[in-house]
C-alpha cells in the first residue's frame, strides 16, 4: 500500500504570528478582532500563538463553534467550567487556591474555572450578565495581582450576537463595554475576538462604542508564493492547475488532500470540488426562483453575480444591499468592512460564479 503523506499540522504565517505576538507582548490597550474569510486558518493561528506564550500568561480560550448558544444560561455554561468540591465563596480566594499549583493549572483548561457555589449563585441572579462581568473583572484582577497576564480569547463570537438579557438588551453591547474596560481602561486582560462572519465584523466596525478602542487583524487566504510552498507540504504536484482552482484557501487544500486519499487525481479532485460549489450556487438560485424567503429575486442575484465575470474584487459602492447581505450570509461572498471591498469567499466559488453567471 502506498504511504500517504500526513497533512501539515500548521502552515507557517510569520507575518500574522509576529503581529499577534506584538499585540500580546505589551500591556492590554485595545480589543483585537481577528477576522477573515471562511477556512483561512484563523483558529489554527490563534492556537499556535497562544500555545507558545511565556509561562506567566494565563489563557482562557472559549470557542463558540458548534455550540448551541441561544440564551444567557447557554452562554454561561459554555464560558465556565464548574470546579466541584469545597472552595471559598470569595472569587479572589478561589483563584488564589487554584494558583497554588502554578499558572499551568489554569492553562490546561479551555473554559474559565468557577466554583460550583458561585456558578449556582450566578444562575439565581435576575441580571446574570452584569454578575458574570463583575465576577470576571475580579477574576482577572486577582490573576494580574499574582504577576500573571490573563488573555481572554472568544472564537466564533458572532454566534452570541442575538442573545438578549432580561431587559431585552443585546448581551453583545454589554460584552463590548466589558472588553473595553478590561483593555483600554483598566489594562487588566488581553482580549482577542475571532470571527469569519463578515456581517458581524461590519456591525463591530461601525460601532461608535468601539471607535478608537479596537483594532482588526485580517487572516486572509495565502498569496501565491506562500500557497505554492504549502502545496509542497501537502505533496501536491500540479501546482499551476491547483492554484487556478483553489488559490490560497487552506480549507480547500485539505479537501483536495482528502480527495487524493480517496484515489482521485489532482485534476479530477479540483474539478469535483468545483462542481460542488456550482451545485451550491444553483441551489441558492433555485430558492430565489421559487420565491423562498429570505432569498432576493432571481434576476437581482444573477445581475449581481455578473459583476464578478469581469472583476475578482470590487468596492462596496452603490450595490444592491439586500442581495449583498444574502450572498455574504450564504458564504458566497467575503465582505471586508475595513477595506470596503467584496470578493468571492474562495477561488473555487469565483470560478463557479464565472461559469454560471
Amino acid at each position: 500500500m502506498q504511504q500517504i503523506k500526513d497533512i501539515p499540522e500548521f502552515v507557517n504565517r510569520e507575518k500574522e504570528i509576529k503581529q499577534l505576538r506584538a499585540v500580546l507582548s505589551g500591556r492590554p490597550n485595545l480589543v483585537y478582532f481577528v477576522y477573515g474569510p471562511i477556512n483561512s486558518g484563523k483558529t489554527a493561528l490563534l492556537l499556535k500563538v497562544l500555545d507558545k506564550l511565556p509561562e506567566n500568561y494565563v489563557v482562557f480560550y472559549i470557542n463558540f463553534r458548534w455550540k448551541d448558544v441561544r440564551s444567557i444560561e447557554d452562554l454561561i455554561r459554555v464560558m465556565f467550567k464548574i470546579k466541584r468540591g469545597k472552595f471559598s465563596e470569595e472569587t479572589a480566594d478561589f483563584i488564589k487556591e487554584l494558583l497554588k499549583g502554578g499558572a499551568q493549572v489554569l492553562k490546561k483548561l479551555k473554559s474559565i474555572p468557577i466554583p460550583e457555589n458561585i456558578f449556582d449563585l450566578l444562575f439565581r441572579k435576575v441580571d446574570k450578565v452584569e454578575d458574570v462581568f463583575s465576577f470576571l473583572e475580579e477574576y482577572f484582577e486577582t490573576i494580574k495581582g499574582a504577576n500573571l497576564t490573563p488573555v481572554l480569547v472568544l472564537d466564533e463570537m458572532q454566534t452570541i450576537k442575538d442573545i438578549v438579557n432580561a431587559a431585552e438588551v443585546p448581551v453583545l453591547s454589554g460584552l463590548f463595554n466589558f472588553l473595553i474596560g478590561m483593555t483600554k481602561e483598566k489594562h487588566l486582560c488581553h482580549s482577542l475576538c475571532s470571527t469569519s462572519d463578515c456581517l458581524f465584523i461590519d456591525l463591530v466596525y461601525s460601532s461608535a462604542r468601539l471607535e478608537g478602542r479596537a483594532e482588526y487583524l485580517l487572516v486572509d487566504d495565502l498569496p501565491e508564493k506562500e500557497a505554492l510552498k504549502v502545496y509542497e507540504e501537502f505533496g501536491f504536484e500540479e501546482k499551476e492547475l491547483i492554484w487556478d482552482y483553489i488559490g490560497g484557501k487552506l480549507g480547500d487544500m485539505v479537501r483536495l488532500f482528502e480527495k487524493k486519499k480517496q484515489g482521485y487525481s489532482e485534476k479530477e479532485a479540483v474539478q469535483r470540488m468545483l462542481e460542488d460549489e456550482k451545485r451550491r450556487i444553483k441551489w441558492l438560485l433555485r430558492l430565489a426562483k421559487e420565491g423562498n424567503k429570505p432569498a432576493p429575486a432571481l434576476k437581482e442575484i444573477k445581475e449581481f453575480l455578473t459583476i464578478f465575470k469581469e472583476f475578482y474584487e470590487i468596492k462596496d459602492e452603490d450595490l444592491n444591499g439586500k442581495v449583498l447581505k444574502f450572498l455574504i450570509k450564504e458564504n458566497i461572498l467575503f465582505y471586508n468592512p475595513v477595506k470596503g471591498t467584496i470578493r468571492p469567499q474562495s477561488q473555487l466559488i469565483y470560478r463557479a460564479i464565472k461559469e454560471l453567471a
